[in-house]
């Protein structure tokens, strides 16, 4: 099934649910089917449904956001960034209709065969200078372990000549685009060049490099997917603005499946504005692929990852830290008191439990973020180095989140002492 067809086989958009509007004004609409409410009992995964008593108040979700370390609890500051935020991306916007031309700059056949396979995967990365970390080439070969033919579409300044052969070697297509539209702009403007050449995949992977690690082998993961029926599936799930899941990972199983992720993907109206990338992108395609009749279910969902992580006195610490005024007058150890003052406060559970994801729930990675620039200023996020087999590892990472700062990473060694890299 060519591109073409994928978009005459998912049909008319689905009809809305009632509307969700988020701090920056834009509308998501959510349309939910029950079909899938089973999959987690029979395939280990939990089903992204909606959860109508876990829903955030725009007031309180308007709160949380304002009192990011950044914003210092000043309404202004926040007002100002969103705005900003807001014009740059109009003018990329303008700046891309102005232009016109192609966004993709080249493409190079690599050694894996990418003409009628089955299993793709579309890797994005980006790197605010010309270079491939020994990490990012890792994640490759952890995909193509996997099964995958892997697309590789850079969204950097270039690619380094000594690259290329690595590149060339583990792919199926080595791709240079104009960084501009984010991952789904991306998605949205290799994919037709994928599909010409593997018209009829039965599992459709979107990836990118927003994760460090692996930490732990994507086996057990990718083993309760394609245990679970035909759908749409991730690692992580998020509530907010309505649930959904987490767009560093997505993966269509099932030529119907992969047709109607194709069609929302080719439909995408590529934007600089992150925010409304999000919310038309990211949780508007688990909204499209429930729409459309397909289970969608994440690996860890949210109650999954809440319920263990709270077991944990360091992961109850931390929030408490982070949300003190939750839980005025509950025990240090009253768990259950904390789940329920948590039913409307949805957390970034990839940032707040991130040690807990990868200790106890065998979770590959760790946002790159939180490592580079701990938004939310989680107390304890260098101490990540210890969950690696090889120091050499703590090497990889330290080395492409350095590639990212522009400056040398201080890590927590495994005896706890600070040291560069």
């Amino acid at each position: 099934m060519r591109f073409a067809a994928a978009l005459a086989a998912a049909g008319p958009q689905p009809k809305p649910w009632p509307s969700d509007e988020g701090i920056d004004g834009v509308t998501m609409h959510h349309r939910f089917q029950p079909a899938d409410d089973g999959v987690g009992l029979s395939a280990r995964l939990s089903p992204v449904i909606d959860r109508p008593d876990r829903r955030l108040a725009f007031r309180k979700r308007l709160r949380a956001f304002i009192r990011r370390p950044r914003f210092r609890n000043s309404l202004l500051r926040a007002a100002l960034s969103l705005l900003t935020e807001r014009l740059r991306a109009a003018r990329l916007d303008f700046a891309q209709r102005l232009d016109g031309g192609p966004r993709i700059r080249s493409i190079r056949p690599g050694a894996v065969p990418l003409d009628g396979a089955r299993r793709v995967a579309i890797y994005i990365h980006y790197a605010p200078v010309p270079a491939v970390s020994r990490m990012v080439l890792a994640q490759v070969d952890a995909y193509r372990d996997q099964g995958f033919a892997v697309v590789f579409v850079s969204m950097s300044p270039g690619l380094p000549a000594d690259a290329l052969p690595g590149l060339e070697a583990r792919c199926a297509l080595v791709v240079e685009r104009r960084n501009y539209g984010l991952d789904f702009g991306a998605w949205h403007d290799v994919l037709p060049e994928v599909l010409a050449r593997a018209p009829r995949p039965s599992e459709l992977l979107l990836v990118n490099d927003s994760l460090c690690g692996p930490f732990r082998t994507l086996a057990p993961a990718m083993e309760a997917m394609r245990a679970a029926p035909e759908g749409l599936y991730g690692l992580t799930e998020n509530l907010a603005p309505a649930p959904h899941l987490q767009s560093y990972f997505l993966l269509a199983r099932g030529e119907r499946a992969v047709a109607d992720m194709a069609a929302f993907l080719l439909r995408h109206r590529v934007t600089a504005d992150k925010r409304r990338t999000i919310r038309a992108g990211e949780v508007g395609l688990s909204a499209w692929m429930r729409g459309h009749g397909h289970p969608v279910a994440a690996w860890c969902g949210y109650e999954r990852v809440e319920a263990t992580a709270l077991r944990s006195p360091a992961a109850r610490r931390r929030v408490r830290m982070l949300y003190p005024s939750l839980f005025d007058g509950l025990a240090e150890d009253d768990v259950a008191g904390m789940r329920a003052a948590l039913r409307q406060r949805p957390l970034n559970a990839t940032h707040l439990f991130w040690r807990e994801l990868v200790e106890d729930l065998g979770f590959p990675f760790i946002k790159t973020d939180l490592l580079l620039r701990n938004p939310l200023g989680i107390a304890d996020d260098l101490a990540w180095a210890g969950l690696l087999e090889a120091e050499e590892d703590a090497a990889v990472i330290a080395e492409h989140l350095a590639l990212l700062g522009k400056g040398p990473v201080r890590i927590a060694a495994r005896g706890g002492n600070m040291r560069r890299a």
